[in-house]
């Protein structure tokens, strides 16, 4: 009876303890858990091997990009000759090839050697297309033809009137001189005392975008034109800077200025075997880039990272010619590398690994397909 009872005894204290080293394990802290008050994503652990992530695909916008010649996201143009050109998709005329309508009243046509001619409304040739490759609307009723299609500068200038007759037309010598760089100063109480820059033309106006025919920039300066020899008929080029945007303004002959956005950031893109890249060209996409970025937390649980070389990447290099010029490297499996560079593209020894959550890899491959993809929509349809 006795034996009994002890036995009951040590069944009970047992039990007792097995209870309470289950509770004190329950409710004492982790080892790894940390006081600081600081916002972790909670994220599934990065293995070596296959990233297993919801759906995302090579953006399509990508592969039709020409990566020889860079992009500039126009902003204006004080002489758009878009808006009077028509595409002409009905032929008027049985015996020619027409291409476009110029202004209402010339319409460009193909002739069997590859060039240019010019009909007026009337079906009547008055520009036989024998010499010249390409015809280009340059300035209110002015035309510039070339000889040569893909490069170089007009051969010859014509005028045409309302009825499509065309005159020889010699534009003055462009001079570089007479656009002036100057320092200027705003109405705006607010910036008293603030010295801006302002470009002046040679008739005496300013350049300025469509909302706004004066400009004040933060900073201005001559660029080498050369540099910019992919841009069509560009004699003298300008930079500027203003609220964190930076524009070029190029130059044609006549001095009528396009003012382009330059590029922001560049995104270079592999998924599978596939890979592009292209450039932030707008600062609204830009802006929304980098607070993005910003926004990712760190997640925790991170183990080694994948050893798979074909895993893909997205790098994204932002702050293009300033002081603050950084490149980040994302793997799907959660981790980044963060390089931070110069102005001039030197590599000092600044570089961490940061472990992310691995959809914000995804995010980035979306934002690319479906934000940057409509810098690049006016691109590819001017080249259809």
């Amino acid at each position: 009876m006795k034996l009994k009872k002890t036995a009951a005894f040590l069944s009970s204290a047992v039990m007792a303890l097995c209870s309470f080293a289950l509770t004190g394990c329950e409710d004492k802290p982790s080892q790894d858990s940390s006081s600081d008050d600081v916002s972790i994503k909670n994220s599934t652990n990065a293995v070596a091997g296959k990233v297993e992530l919801k759906e995302y695909s090579f953006p399509e916008f990508l592969t039709e990009l020409d990566d020889s010649t860079p992009y500039y996201s126009t902003a204006f143009s004080s002489f758009d000759a878009s808006r009077l050109i028509e595409k002409v998709d009905n032929q008027p005329y049985q015996d020619y090839d027409c291409k476009s309508l110029i202004d209402d009243t010339l319409y460009v046509f193909a002739g069997d050697n590859g060039k240019e001619g010019l009909l007026d409304k009337n079906g009547d040739v008055v520009l036989e297309a024998s010499a010249y490759s390409r015809i280009v609307l340059a300035g209110e009723r002015v035309l510039a033809l070339y000889e040569n299609g893909d490069s170089g500068e007009p051969s010859k200038f014509v005028k045409y009137d309302s009825h499509g007759s065309l005159t020889d037309y010699d534009p003055p010598e462009f001079d570089k001189d007479k656009i002036l760089i100057s320092d200027a100063y705003s109405a705006d109480p607010e910036k008293a005392g603030t010295v801006f820059k302002a470009v002046y033309l040679p008739d005496g106006g300013s350049v300025g975008l469509e909302d706004e025919s004066f400009m004040l920039f933060d900073s201005a300066e001559w660029a080498d034109k050369d540099a910019y020899a992919d841009i069509d008929n560009c004699k003298a080029a300008i930079k500027a800077d203003l609220d964190g945007k930076h524009y070029l303004i190029c130059f044609d002959e006549l001095y009528n200025y396009t003012v382009c956005e330059t590029a922001y950031a560049a995104v270079r893109l592999k998924v599978g075997d596939v890979y592009g890249e292209c450039t932030v060209n707008r600062y609204e996409d830009y802006f929304e880039l980098v607070n993005m970025i910003d926004s990712f937390g760190l997640a925790s649980g991170q183990s080694s990272p994948s050893k798979d070389h074909s895993l893909d990447f997205i790098q994204i290099e932002t702050g293009l010619g300033t002081a603050e010029h950084k490149q980040y490297t994302f793997s799907p499996d959660g981790y980044c590398l963060t390089d931070v560079l110069t102005a001039d593209g030197e590599k000092p020894v600044d570089k961490y690994f940061s472990y992310l959550d691995k959809e914000d890899f995804v995010d980035l491959v979306l934002w690319v397909d479906q934000v940057l993809s409509g810098e690049y929509e006016a691109k590819t349809d001017s080249e259809d």
